[in-house]
This record gives structure tokens, C-alpha cells and sequence, in this order.
């Protein structure tokens, strides 16, 4: 007998689910929602009329109508706010920000960071994206680290780490709603064993993206597990799952902000969980070229793999003609 205790966890993650649906059911089923219609040929009555009058302002009830429509999923978005979400998710691809965008360009991001440790990572990725046909994009990123350790006794190493693959298909796409399925590859050619895992890892995840036209933003959420197949059998196995949560604001065309919550679970250490905060602003020079910045913060975990105390990271980024 299942107990409502039990219960209840599984019709909350039930009422998050259906909320993320893109569309109604009758229209996911191919059916045309039912007509609103009356069944007699009377003529309609006429909206109540809406004023500042107190007498006829909309009561507490109404007020909370109004705010569950604005958040209903994007397939009830009237017309006019779906061709405003469709803008909004052109600028933010053309930005290079948006995780479910089939977008190529080229990138160089700088990143230094400090561990609870005390030593230092500087990191310079050198990246690639290409569209391929059948809304098929791989990226390709191949890091250089130098470490400084700041312990007695141990000197700085620098070189390559481990090279980057992704391979991702946009498998649903709607005005104001996306979804980007894809597999992540990781290779270990670390020219020393301090700068990589010595692991070979694959990375099954899924991102989505949601617009919101009245406030011209974008959330992104990416759910992702890496797991270790194989490479050095002395190196400890990966084994962890994320889950990234982004708000994206346009202020126009050319200019953006984020605010980013990422956690993680390493499951090969005691199912130890971290947590980091992170920010960037960008600016688009060009119609081709944009640069950001992107500071953050530790939360806590700050000694959990993947993660840090601070970091700052800054970026140029090349976006192909392609788009």
C-alpha cells in the first residue's frame, strides 16, 4: 500500500513535468482544443470592462488568473507573444547564448580559478561549433591548463588537458520552446596526469529553453550525468550528475545578462554534492563578434571535482556566417 507520504513527491515532480509541457494536450494528441463557442446563436456577452476604478478593479482571484496565464507553457502564448518569442530566440542565438540554438561560431575563453586547496588553474579553451544537416551540432573543445599549486615542495605544470566532443540533436523546437538532446565525449590527452582525469567519459544530457516575451528573458535548464568507460585503470572513476539552471535577460539587440545556478553530485565520493553561482555580462560589437564576462562563486562543495571557490572567465566569441 502506497502511503500518502509516498505519494506525495511523486505528483509534485508529476505537476513540474506537466508544467514544462509545450503545448496543450489536445493539441499534443493532433485534436483541435474544444470551441468556446455557446451551443445558441445568442451574441456574446461583452468582457467586463477593465478601469482603475476600485469599484470595478479585478479582485485578488482575477489578479492570480492573470499570473498563472503569463506562466502557462509557451503552446498557449497568444500570437502576438509568440512571434515576440520567436525575436527573442533569434537575438539570443545570434548571441551565442542560448544551449539549445543551432548555431556555429568560434570561441577563445580565459578562465582563472582558485580551489579551497589554495592552488591556481589558469585555463585557455580554444572552441568550435558547427551545424550539421538534420539540426545536428558538434562542438569541439581542446583546454590548456597551467596549474599553480602553491604547495611546498611541487612545481607549476602546464600543457593540454582533456579534449571535448559533443554530439546534440534539436529534437523539439516551438515558438518560445526548445529542447537540444545530445552526448558529451571526453578523451584523456592530458599531456601530464594533474591536468586531466586520465578517463575516458561519455555524457548523456538534455537542455531546454523557455521564453518569457513580457520580460524579454530566456531560462535554460541542462540535466546531464558523465560517467568514466574506460582509460587509466589507476585514476579514480567519474561518475556525477548536473543540473544547470540559467536566467537570461536581452536588453536589445546587442547587450545581455545571466545569472547561473549550477549543482552536481559525485556519486564516487560518498554522493557528495556541490553548488556554484555564476554571472556574465555581454556585449555584441559587431553582427559578428561578441565578448563577456563571467565571474563566480562557490556556494558550497567548493572541494567537490568540477568544482571551485571563485573563478572569473572572460570571452571573445566569432559567430560563423553559417547562421
Amino acid at each position: 500500500m502506497i502511503t500518502m507520504r509516498q505519494r506525495a513527491p511523486a505528483l509534485a515532480w508529476l505537476l513540474v513535468a506537466l508544467s514544462l509541457l509545450p503545448v496543450s494536450l489536445p493539441a499534443a494528441f493532433g485534436q483541435e482544443p474544444p470551441s468556446e463557442k455557446p451551443a445558441t446563436d445568442a451574441p456574446k456577452a461583452a468582457p467586463p470592462p477593465e478601469d482603475d476604478d476600485p469599484a470595478t478593479a479585478p479582485d485578488e482571484e482575477t489578479r492570480k488568473r492573470r499570473l498563472l496565464k503569463r506562466l502557462l507553457p509557451p503552446g498557449q502564448l497568444t500570437p502576438e507573444q509568440q512571434e515576440e518569442a520567436k525575436r527573442l530566440s533569434e537575438i539570443a542565438a545570434e548571441q551565442g547564448t542560448d544551449p539549445t540554438a543551432l548555431v556555429g561560431r568560434l570561441e577563445t575563453i580565459y578562465q582563472y580559478n582558485t580551489q579551497t586547496s589554495g592552488s591556481r588553474v589558469n585555463t585557455v579553451l580554444e572552441r568550435a561549433v558547427l551545424t550539421l544537416r538534420g539540426n545536428w551540432l558538434m562542438r569541439v573543445d581542446v583546454p590548456e591548463l597551467w596549474t599553480d599549486p602553491k604547495l611546498p615542495r611541487t612545481s607549476d605544470q602546464s600543457g593540454v588537458s582533456d579534449l571535448f566532443a559533443r554530439f546534440a540533436n534539436r529534437v523539439f523546437s516551438t515558438p518560445g520552446y526548445a529542447v537540444l538532446a545530445g552526448m558529451d565525449f571526453t578523451f584523456p590527452t592530458a599531456a601530464r596526469p594533474s591536468l586531466g582525469t586520465g578517463k575516458y567519459t561519455i555524457a548523456p544530457g538534455v537542455a531546454t529553453s523557455r521564453v518569457f516575451p513580457e520580460l524579454a528573458s530566456l531560462t535554460y535548464g541542462i540535466l546531464q550525468h558523465q560517467v568514466s568507460v574506460g582509460g587509466d585503470p589507476s585514476r579514480k572513476d567519474v561518475s556525477i550528475s548536473r543540473l544547470g539552471l540559467t536566467w537570461n535577460t536581452l536588453w536589445g539587440e546587442r547587450w545581455w545578462t545571466q545569472v547561473q545556478a549550477q549543482a552536481q553530485i559525485d556519486w564516487t565520493r560518498n554522493n557528495r554534492s556541490s553548488m556554484a553561482l555564476e554571472f556574465e555580462g555581454g556585449w555584441s560589437i559587431t553582427k559578428e563578434w561578441r565578448v563577456w564576462v563571467h565571474p563566480g562563486v562557490g556556494l558550497w562543495g567548493r572541494d567537490v571535482f568540477g568544482n571551485y571557490d571563485w573563478i572569473m572567465q572572460a570571452g571573445v566569441r566569432r559567430m560563423l556566417p553559417s547562421f
